[in-house]
């Protein structure tokens, strides 16, 4: 389990240490933007690796709690909607996304009504879910960690374009929100179906596409 926990904290701190606005533009400046992403992207591949070789390898720990058929399909749901998310992220103009701050002008569509980081809300989502089914502590960790990477992740990339990107950020923000479904209630956004029924079909597609292979690819079949 310490090796577990050593490793995700490694993830956890790698990660959000890396993309923080100082050391980011410290090791931007040394680099360049170029050798800035490949040394983050080695890492990042390097420390993930680790955390998942120590999850597979991981002792019988406790259970918080039995999973029963009700946190099953709370994991089918938050797992589908992360799904959905995650494919709206990259079916539209995103401009929190790395390369596409040029995009800050654009009017948000589709998932980006939602929320300004559609990508790491589906993570959030889908650790979420994991976590809900299995409910022991190792899994906690493990699903966790991704979960705490990502939520913290929107502010810090909020925080960087908002410095890159000054005069059009406000503007941007304005009429978006980070945490889901904010602007839509505020009335600063409006979802519109036209824009989301393809990512919602390619969404559940891919859903259940791992849904039946998820035996295959993890080796832990699906209730």
């Amino acid at each position: 389990m310490s090796r577990l926990v050593f490793a995700s904290a490694l993830f956890l701190i790698s990660h959000l240490g890396i993309s923080s606005a100082p050391f980011r533009q410290g090791l931007i400046d040394r680099l360049g933007r170029s050798g800035y992403l490949a040394a983050y992207s080695i890492v990042a591949v390097i420390t993930l690796g680790f955390m998942i070789l120590s999850y597979a390898d991981r002792p019988v720990s406790p259970y918080l709690w039995l999973p029963s058929p009700a946190h099953w399909w709370s994991t089918y749901v938050l797992v589908g909607l992360s799904f959905i998310l995650a494919v709206g992220a990259f079916s539209t103009k995103n401009p929190t996304s790395v390369g596409q701050e040029g995009e800050l002008g654009a009017d948000p569509r589709g998932a980006m009504c939602i929320t300004r980081h559609p990508f790491q809300w589906a993570v959030v989502l889908w650790a979420v879910g994991h976590m809900t089914s299995n409910g022991d502590v190792a899994s906690l960790i493990f699903f966790g960690t991704f979960g705490l990477v990502s939520a913290f992740g929107t502010s810090l990339i909020d925080r960087r374009i908002a410095g890159e990107q000054d005069s059009v950020w406000p503007i941007f923000a304005a009429r978006t929100s980070n945490i889901p479904f904010v602007a839509i209630a505020t009335g600063r956004a409006t979802l519109r179906w036209k824009d989301l029924w393809l990512p919602t079909l390619l969404g559940l597609a891919v859903f259940a596409a791992v849904f039946v292979g998820h035996g295959w690819i993890t080796g832990i079949g699906l209730r």
